[in-house]
């Protein structure tokens, strides 16, 4: 029975301690959005300019997973895919959370900076 205890408080920290590895991360998404997206989406830019701050959570949430880049012109689809496949999943979603922590509804959302 102690064995087994030890175990499973063993289990628990690595757990602990592995999660914030996995958890996606706004500051990534931030850098993964000044590399990736701003080229494109500034006020002049071909993609017009991009800002969390234009979608509540929800909104962004389901842009993502509608993959709305993709609904642009023929162009825009070449161009989304290379970026976007350019991307691991994990910077896909450090991605997401940048827009979702800094969204019209989030709690700061004026320090997306």
């Amino acid at each position: 029975m102690k064995r087994l205890l030890q175990i499973l408080t063993i289990l628990v920290v690595v757990a602990a301690l592995a999660s914030p590895v996995v958890a996606a991360s706004s500051r990534k998404g931030k850098k993964v959005f000044k590399k990736s997206c701003k080229t494109c989406h500034t006020r002049r830019g071909e993609g017009g300019k991009l800002s969390p701050l234009q979608k509540t959570m929800a909104q962004w949430r389901i842009y993502f997973k509608r993959d709305q880049h993709a609904d642009k012109s023929e162009v825009w689809q070449g161009d989304k895919s290379e970026v976007w496949q350019g991307m691991s999943e994990k910077q896909q979603k450090d991605l997401l959370k940048f827009f979702l922590d800094f969204a019209l509804d989030a709690d700061q959302p004026e320090t997306c900076g």
